[in-house]
């Protein structure tokens, strides 16, 4: 016969707390980030891979990078449980906080003390746009329907033009702000949006792009929109959120933390709060969309 040994219930409940309590632990002390695909994996991850790793080393915190495939991805992951953070476009941070609550932390600030985006339209000039209205018809590279600067920031422009961007022209969505770059280079399309820091990088390392490419509007023409802010979870732990902020903020006077800024493409990060984002409060109320039931989604997803 198979003996059992007895345990008392106390001795049950002990047992069940010192194994238990190191994966709860690890849980507890993890914090999984978002990432938005503003240009190629390899270059995202060769930006926020040690961005993440220094903020573990300073947090004491485990910290994970998730690249997501799409900018509407932030908003379901973090609906979804599956992130308690990340770097928010604009329209992406705007739709979260309608739908979910997200709080702003802070945002970089770019070489040259920039620390907001516009939007960039830009054609081709070797297809026979002359005016406006020759736009109609055409086929523009986007990236994403949940982007500022690769969509929203086109379709406020083109609109005071007469042009409905959805409906007078062929979309091709590409999924990242150098993507929809590519396409207008490559002849996929004849009209392009991206972001203009996006855009001035690539201009920087391909000097063919000038001898191509005509830039044709930027929007917002005032204030730009906050560039990508790093939000977290409505809900996650202060103890957290002032551990992460405490070390974005003070990274631009830490030796370590001055290559990782670089690394990343900045020179330090400010904080960032909803009043921040006036210009695009402003920029979808002009388009009369409703960031709660706005459809981010591109057919098929």
């Amino acid at each position: 016969m198979i003996s059992f040994c007895r345990l008392s219930i106390p001795a049950v409940l002990f047992a069940l707390i010192v194994f238990t309590a190191p994966s709860i632990e690890a849980a507890a002390g993890k914090i999984m980030i978002g990432v938005i695909p503003e240009v190629n994996l390899v270059r995202q991850m060769d930006r926020f891979v040690p961005l993440s790793d220094y903020l573990e080393k300073k947090t004491g915190f485990d910290i994970d990078i998730k690249p997501l495939s799409n900018y509407g991805n932030l908003y379901d992951e973090m609906r979804d449980g599956n992130i308690d953070a990340g770097f928010f476009g604009s329209f992406v941070y705007g739709m979260t906080r309608a739908r979910i609550g997200v709080v702003p932390i802070a945002r970089p600030v770019l070489p040259g003390g920039r620390s907001t985006y516009t939007g960039l339209l830009f054609i081709r000039n070797d297809v026979g746009i002359k005016k406006t209205s020759d736009l109609k018809g055409k086929t523009i590279a986007l990236a994403d329907p949940a982007t500022s600067g690769g969509y929203l920031a086109q379709k406020d422009y083109l609109a005071g033009k007469g042009i409905n961007i959805d409906k007078d022209m062929k979309i091709v969505w590409v999924g990242s702000h150098e993507a929809a770059i590519r396409a207008v280079m490559s002849h996929q399309a004849e009209v392009g949006g991206a972001k203009d820091s996006i855009v001035k990088k690539y201009r920087k390392e391909n000097k063919v792009f000038d001898t191509l490419i005509e830039i044709i509007n930027e929007t917002p023409t005032s204030k730009g929109f906050p560039d990508n802010t790093f939000a977290v979870r409505k809900g996650l732990e202060q103890v957290k959120i002032d551990a992460l902020k405490k070390a974005l903020l003070q990274m631009h006077n830490d030796p370590e933390g001055k290559k990782v800024l670089n690394r990343f493409g900045a020179v330090r990060f400010i904080p960032t709060s909803d009043e921040d984002f006036k210009p695009l409060y402003d920029l979808v109320r002009h388009l009369k969309i409703d960031l709660a039931s706005y459809p981010y989604k591109k057919n098929g997803q």
